[in-house]
Formats: structure tokens, C-alpha cells, sequence
């Protein structure tokens, strides 16, 4: 069975993505990311099995941005964040916190139905998850993960 690693907060923007009606999702020329092969992936094959991790995911891999040295490191940046210009480090803040808050731990694996449905019955810390971000922004990327989910578990 094919597996696919992936870091817990790409799996959920791609649920988050699916809420917002994206149901195809096209590849970045700007990035070269693997995120649209990913995303579709996972829209098609609720049983694909996911390693999750911190490091560089198979999204990650092939973007531009994507250093493989020291483990995969994102070389991007941001400016939304106070104190924080790197989005590598912003992205293991949240997936950490992800890890800590709703998951045994790194490496664990499921299907990227199980990995939705433990998501969705802790949607609620996507406030303590995204603690430093906007708040009106926080609130829609809840809403928007609530309807990918329910839409993806077909609750």
C-alpha cells in the first residue's frame, strides 16, 4: 500500500482547502511543490496510508524553497508572524503543537481518514495551534476545516 509522508498541518490546509470547495487542486509553477499531487491524492484514496513528520514532507521535496540539508529545511520566509521571519520554523511551531496536542507522536502513521477523524474530534485546539495568528483568520481557517472535514468523513 503506498504511503505518504506528510507533515500534519499540509494535511490539514488540504482539508481546509477542500472546505473552501477546492476539489482539484492544480500544481504551483511558482513553488514547484508537491502539494497538488498530494492534496489530489489524498481526496482520492481515503485509506492512503500518512507518515507524519516535522521534517521536509514529500510536498516539501521538490519546492524550490526545500534544503535538504540538516533534515529538510524550508529556506521561505514570512512576515505575518511577530518574531518569526522563517517559515520552517513557524511550520514545526504548528506541527509540534499539532503533535504534542492531539497525537501520540512523530512518525506515527494512518490513513488519512483516521488522521481527519482525530482532526476533527480536536478542532477545537486549532485556537491553541495557531495561538499567534490572527484571530478573524484563525476563526475561518476553524470554519473551513470543520466543513473539509465533515464533507471528507461525510458526516
Amino acid at each position: 500500500m503506498t504511503e505518504v509522508v506528510i507533515k500534519p498541518h499540509h494535511f490539514f490546509d488540504i482539508i481546509k482547502l477542500y472546505g473552501a470547495g477546492i476539489t482539484c487542486f492544480i500544481r504551483d509553477e511558482a513553488y514547484h511543490h508537491d502539494f497538488y499531487r498530494i492534496a489530489n491524492q489524498i481526496l482520492a484514496e481515503p485509506r492512503l496510508r500518512l507518515r507524519l513528520t516535522i521534517h521536509g514532507d514529500d510536498i516539501c521535496i521538490p519546492c524550490k524553497y526545500y534544503s535538504a540539508q540538516g533534515k529538510g529545511v524550508c529556506m521561505d520566509g514570512i512576515s505575518h508572524i511577530a518574531g518569526i521571519d522563517s517559515k520552517d520554523e513557524w511550520n514545526k511551531i504548528l506541527d509540534h503543537r499539532m503533535i504534542s496536542m492531539i497525537m501520540p507522536e512523530e512518525e506515527t502513521v494512518y490513513t488519512a481518514v483516521e488522521f481527519c477523524q482525530l482532526l476533527y474530534e480536536n478542532r477545537d485546539l486549532i485556537y491553541d495551534i495557531w495561538k499567534e495568528d490572527d484571530g478573524e483568520k484563525t476563526k475561518e481557517r476553524f470554519r473551513l476545516f470543520r466543513v473539509g472535514a465533515e464533507k471528507y468523513l461525510r458526516i
